[in-house]
């Protein structure tokens, strides 16, 4: 009988689908329009709280139904000077340095370009640049965590 038992119980586990969390850490260093550098830490997580399953993405928290397909980091350029990722600061920058789940990204300015801002956004070593003031750096999900880095609304120059 207790055989019997364990043998249900066990075949209930699983019947159960398994539940996909993740918690993916990304870090870095931003510039500052004023010249200062900081450091940033901002990741993705989905799980649990209270019952329900969340994504967080840096300081924000939602409650979701299931892990979502993607999140955007805008990038807003200002007069050409200074470029406004407010997940990064709270302030205008000039540069920054961010790592996460095996990706590199990087903003700089470089003289010479005949792009707005002269800036480049640099997704795993492949450049782009501003075609106007907005672009994004889209974030993929799947169960696992991250499964791409795009960029929209950015152009990549002609290799």
């Amino acid at each position: 009988m207790k055989t019997l038992l364990l043998s249900a119980l066990f075949g209930l586990v699983l019947c159960f689908p398994a539940q996909a969390y993740f918690d993916v850490r990304g870090s870095g260093v931003v510039q500052l329009q004023d010249g200062s550098s900081r450091l940033i830490e901002f990741g993705f997580t989905y799980t649990r709280i209270d019952g329900r399953h969340t994504f967080i993405a840096g300081p924000h928290k939602l409650a979701v139904p299931q892990v979502p397909q993607k999140y955007s980091l805008s990038l807003v350029l200002h007069n050409n000077e200074a470029v406004w990722v407010t997940d990064f600061a709270d302030a205008p920058l000039l540069g920054f340095e961010f790592k996460i789940a095996g990706h590199q990204l990087k903003l700089y300015q470089e003289d010479g370009l005949r792009m707005p801002g002269s800036f480049v956004i640099e997704i795993d070593g492949v450049r782009h640049h501003f075609s106007r003031n907005i672009g994004q750096i889209d974030f993929t999900f799947d169960d696992t965590g991250i499964t791409g880095v795009e960029p929209k609304s950015l152009l990549r120059p002609r290799q």
